[in-house]
Formats: C-alpha cells, sequence, structure tokens
C-alpha cells in the first residue's frame, strides 16, 4: 500500500508541475525573429536581430504586455534566413507550424519579398524592418497584414535624386548598383526623379551580389567621366566597393553619393575610405542637430541610445533600429488589440496609426509603411582624425521632411 501511495504521489506532482509548466507557457507570448545571421547579409542581420531582441527586454522589464487579467512576458523565437529566400520561406512555415504568427523579420530585399508572398493568404502578421520595392506595396500585390517599418527602397532612389540634382547640379550621373531587388527598386525611384530633367544624362552599371573585385566597374567609372557616381552596394558587398573606390581614386574624377550607409557597414571600411563622402542615411545614432529644433525627438534618441549602450556596448545601426521599431510596435499592437490574431493587431495599429519613434513622430499608412517626420539624413563622411570616438563616422549635415518618401496612396490602389 505504502508503495502504491508514492507511485500516486509521484503522479500528483508530475500532473501539477506539467499544469504549472502549461500555466508559464500560456503565459508567455512567443514571436518570430528572423534575419540573415549567417550569408552576405550577416553584418546587418545580426545587429537587426539585437534590436529586435532589445525593443523585447525593455517591454518584459516593464512587466510585460496586459490582456485583459493577464500579463504576458514575450518570448522570441529567433531564426536564421541565411540570406537565401528558400531557406526564410522554410522558417516561415516553420514558425507557422508552431503557432507563430506574428513576426519581424527581413535583411535583404528579395529575401522579403518572398515572405510577403508566403503571407498573401494571411497567415501571419510580418513586420519586416528592411526596405523592399515599392510594388510589393501596391494593393494587389501586398500581403493583408504586411508592413514594414523602414520603407521602400524605391523611396532611396527618389530621395538622393533629389538631393543630388539640387546640391551638385550634375549634367550626367551614373548609378552604379547592385543588381537584385534592392537595386533595382532604387533605379525605379532615380528614374522617377531624373526623367523629370532630361537635360540631365542617368546611366547605370549593374554589380553582381557577392562581386569580391569591383575594379572593373570602378574603372568603367572613371574613364566615363559622370559628374557623380550613386553608388548603392548593400552588406559585405558595400565595403568592397567603397575600400576598392578609395584604393583607385574614384573620388579624384569624381563626385561620390553613396545612397544609403549604416554603423555595420561603415564599421568595416577604413576611416580614409569614407573621409568626405557624402552618404544618404535612414537613421544616424547621434541625432544633436535636433536638439534644438525637436527636443523630443532627440530626447527619445538619447533613451534608446543609452538602452543600446547599455545592453551592447555599442551605438544602434540603422537596420537595427529600424528592428526595434518594428518589435516595439508589433507588442504595441498586441495591447491595443488585446490580441496575438494577426487581423486584430493590424486592426489595432491601423485605428491608432500615431507613434513616437527613435527618428521622431510616424504614423502608419494603410499600405502598410510608416510616415515619418525626418525621412532621411544627409552625412559627410569623417576621416580618423575627425573622429570622436570609434562609431562616429558621419557629421549630419541635413535632413528630408519629404513627401517623396512614399506614392501617394491612390498611386497604390488605395483610396
Amino acid at each position: 500500500m505504502r508503495k502504491w501511495r508514492s507511485v500516486i504521489g509521484v503522479w500528483v506532482v508530475a500532473l501539477v508541475v506539467l499544469a504549472w509548466g502549461i500555466t508559464f507557457a500560456e503565459d508567455v507570448i512567443k514571436v518570430g525573429v528572423m534575419f540573415s545571421l549567417t550569408g552576405v547579409g550577416a553584418p546587418t542581420g545580426t545587429k537587426q536581430r539585437d534590436g529586435a531582441l532589445l525593443a523585447i527586454d525593455e517591454v518584459n522589464a516593464a512587466g510585460g504586455i496586459k490582456i485583459g487579467d493577464k500579463v504576458y512576458k514575450i518570448e522570441a523565437v529567433v531564426r536564421d534566413d541565411e540570406t537565401k529566400p528558400d531557406v526564410a520561406v522554410r522558417r516561415y512555415r516553420e514558425f507557422i507550424e508552431e503557432g507563430i504568427r506574428l513576426m519581424v523579420l527581413g535583411t535583404f530585399a528579395h529575401v522579403t519579398t518572398a515572405i510577403n508572398e508566403q503571407a498573401l493568404d494571411g497567415s501571419a502578421l510580418v513586420i519586416a524592418s528592411n526596405s523592399i520595392e515599392e510594388k510589393v506595396f501596391r494593393k494587389e500585390n501586398k500581403a493583408p497584414y504586411f508592413a514594414t517599418s523602414q520603407g521602400a527602397v524605391d523611396a532611396i532612389g527618389r530621395m538622393t535624386a533629389e538631393y543630388v540634382i539640387k546640391t551638385f547640379n550634375p549634367k550626367y550621373v551614373i548609378a552604379c548598383l547592385p543588381d537584385y531587388a534592392y537595386g533595382h527598386g532604387v533605379a525605379v525611384g532615380l528614374r522617377q526623379v531624373y526623367e523629370k530633367h532630361p537635360d540631365i544624362k542617368l546611366e547605370f552599371i549593374w554589380t553582381p551580389v557577392g562581386t569580391p573585385d569591383f575594379t572593373s566597374y570602378i574603372l568603367k567609372i572613371i574613364e566615363s567621366k559622370p559628374d557623380v557616381v550613386q553608388m548603392g552596394q548593400w552588406g559585405t558587398d558595400a565595403i568592397e566597393i567603397l575600400k576598392q573606390s578609395y584604393e583607385l581614386g574614384l573620388s579624384k574624377h569624381t563626385k561620390i553619393f553613396f545612397n544609403a550607409i549604416v554603423a555595420s557597414l561603415a564599421a568595416g571600411i577604413p576611416p580614409e575610405a569614407l573621409d568626405n563622402i557624402t552618404m544618404g542615411m535612414w537613421l544616424y545614432h547621434d541625432l544633436r542637430n535636433l536638439k534644438d529644433k525637436d527636443p523630443a525627438t532627440y530626447e527619445n534618441s538619447q533613451r534608446i541610445l543609452k538602452l543600446w549602450m547599455e545592453k551592447y556596448n555599442d551605438v544602434p545601426d540603422v537596420m537595427a533600429a529600424y528592428a526595434y521599431i518594428a518589435m516595439k510596435e508589433l507588442l504595441r499592437g498586441i495591447e491595443l488589440a488585446q490580441s496575438t490574431e494577426p487581423e486584430k493587431v493590424w486592426q489595432a495599429l491601423q485605428e491608432n496609426p500615431e507613434f513616437m519613434s527613435f527618428k521622431g513622430p510616424a504614423w502608419w499608412r494603410p499600405d502598410g509603411r510608416p510616415f515619418y517626420k525626418y525621412a532621411y539624413f544627409i552625412g559627410i563622411g569623417k576621416g580618423a582624425d575627425e573622429r570622436l570616438d570609434q562609431w562616429d563616422f558621419a557629421e549630419i549635415i541635413d535632413f528630408f521632411e519629404t513627401e517623396a518618401l512614399c506614392l501617394p496612396l491612390e498611386e497604390m490602389g488605395y483610396k
């Protein structure tokens, strides 16, 4: 009898522990986090992961998310898309099979575009944190609950073209861009602006992703003698083309405008190769230039910068900042919706579109893109002698408050 009592006691304890385990599991909301942690996108993807996780840490430290009478902690399920669309699709399906239907992801444009196609059935709410081609956001192409915290690559083309024309008054421009979705989206935006200036010659040079030696492309630019070359490579390609442009003396022959630079890429480029290069940036970690103009934006950016330094002993990369924004908005949507259902979270964000971001006031559009008051920043690269610390690679000289960030909703198929 004593033996049976012991056995029964063990089973009772086991059932209680199991019940507690279920309770604990139910007190956790799992969200998918997927970036390029290996492959060409790894220098950026690892930083994006850190940004998303910091947002989760911040929410959990504040107590979590309250839904009804219960409070939930957030748990990230992190996966690597390996900078490959087919791998990303498999990981996405794994999330769905595991019941994870809320995700923050996206390092390379062609990978994120593949995820939009998977989400067309409304199976998940996805907030990408990278920029992709604007055509994806047209009503007939976009998954019902697909968004991006960054925007469309076409906007990079429009905004940088506007700046180049206004600032350098060129007659001949070469756009040296990567030959995949990101580069082609930028090209669309460039054409939209340059077509309005028929007196300016615009020529394209395309470089394959993963090009180890850009010498032939750089020499072609030198031989062509444009007034400005607008470059737009990404990942390790961006590091290599800027290094090699310096080694071949490209800046002695033409003005270099690099369309989109981020801290993780700048860290791999010798200071002399960035010295006096004009660069477009979605964001820069040091927004002291807004301190007097917009104290609220400056103070919020300083708060996030402090969190970042305490957590990672590093400054937030632009792409990491967008991953942070994406996750904060996903979690805000859950609490507003009082639900983890993709449709309800999406609707809650659409009904409460305004939010304060790392880069200032913003609001969600029906096409899944936020409009930021400060759309884009322009910086001048600093040489080694000008840098105050290891992260101080540029000085912000201008910023865009422009409608060029997004095409009108009517043009995107929305009324």
